[in-house]
């Protein structure tokens, strides 16, 4: 996308409130390869709730790259995106892909949740923070009004993404989606193409074991650690999901506050998906029509022993936190 200059109150932006009336903002996290792409559609299937993807990557991967759309379009041609940044910043172009690249790229990292939570960082970063929150409450606002939404589904997972949207204007639930690690490291080790980029030598990045686990083990502990500062969070374990997804689907607007009730797409092994506006995620989608839910267990049979101990292993104690709160039903 061209870039006709940078819309003048992104320098100016001192964070807090915008006006108008803050969109309801369900963010789910976790370290991905979870089922989080499938529920985050589930979701927006549903009467109300719109589903964006991850906005996390919008800038680079929509404004920068024009990669594709989840409705098969580049960013640039897609309608419903065009609409938002109209009514966000009056026309991206108006946004510096660059900037916006690198503020993001700056603010949102793990090591600088301490700043994130107390708001204390140097004088370079704080500006960034702040430009890169006026975008996203522009965004959101108008998302939620090009999109007639109720909810916002935003499927980012980066638990500092979470920690910034602490910070916003938006009502902030965060939906930590969970899996068994050692298919979590699994699935990461894989070779999966992106074709949303347009190129056939693009893929998604390869984590080995130890690093999918201690991502995974990281991104729990930091997601349930919002709660201590009044964030709602609700744990979702993948293996129920592929059990009951209707069932997890409705407790989840439930935990929203979203009042609906027609959730007839989803059956107890298939659900029935329309195309939807995602700016980045897993390639699934971009799947439409009927889809099986089955659990992917193919890690139990096909995954190295040497790697089923390591992961075993390093993400033991969050694994039996989990075992417990699942004999116990608790969310």
């Amino acid at each position: 996308m061209s870039n006709k200059g940078s819309f003048h109150t992104e320098s100016n932006y001192q964070g807090g409130n915008a006006g108008g009336q803050r969109p309801a903002v369900l963010m789910l996290g976790g370290f991905g390869r979870s089922g989080s792409t499938l529920l985050e559609r589930c979701l927006a299937e549903c009467p109300g709730v719109v589903g964006l993807g991850e906005v996390l990557h919008l800038w680079e991967r929509g404004l920068r790259d024009d990669e594709l759309c989840g409705c098969s379009l580049p960013f640039s041609a897609c309608t419903f995106w065009t609409e938002v940044g109209q009514e966000a910043y009056s026309g991206w172009q108006r946004i510096d892909p660059s900037l916006a690249v690198a503020d993001r790229s700056s603010v949102v990292r793990n090591r600088f949740i301490p700043e994130l939570v107390t708001g204390l960082s140097g004088r370079t970063r704080k500006k960034q923070r702040q430009r890169l929150l006026y975008r996203l409450d522009a965004l959101y606002r108008a998302a939620a009004k090009v999109g007639d939404a109720k909810l916002l589904v935003d499927s980012s997972k980066h638990p500092a993404y979470a920690y910034l949207l602490r910070r916003s204007s938006v009502k902030l639930k965060c939906v930590l989606v969970v899996r068994d690690p050692r298919g979590v490291a699994f699935s990461w080790a894989k070779i999966v193409r992106r074709p949303e980029a347009g190129s056939s030598d693009a893929f998604m990045p390869r984590y080995s074991t130890a690093a999918a686990v201690a991502n995974w083990s990281a991104y729990g502990v930091l997601f349930h650690a919002l709660t201590l500062l009044k964030v709602p969070v609700k744990t979702v374990h993948y293996e129920d999901f592929m059990e009951h997804p209707r069932q997890v689907v409705d407790e989840i607007l439930s935990f929203a506050c979203v009042d609906t009730t027609d959730t007839s797409h989803i059956q107890d092994d298939a659900v029935t998906l329309s195309e939807h506006h995602t700016v980045a995620g897993n390639p699934m989608r971009f799947r439409t029509g009927r889809l099986d839910i089955r659990a992917d267990a193919a890690w139990h049979e096909q995954m190295p022993s040497r790697d089923r101990r390591i992961a075993g292993l390093i993400s033991l104690p969050l694994r039996l936190a989990y075992r417990l709160q699942r004999r116990r039903g608790s969310a």
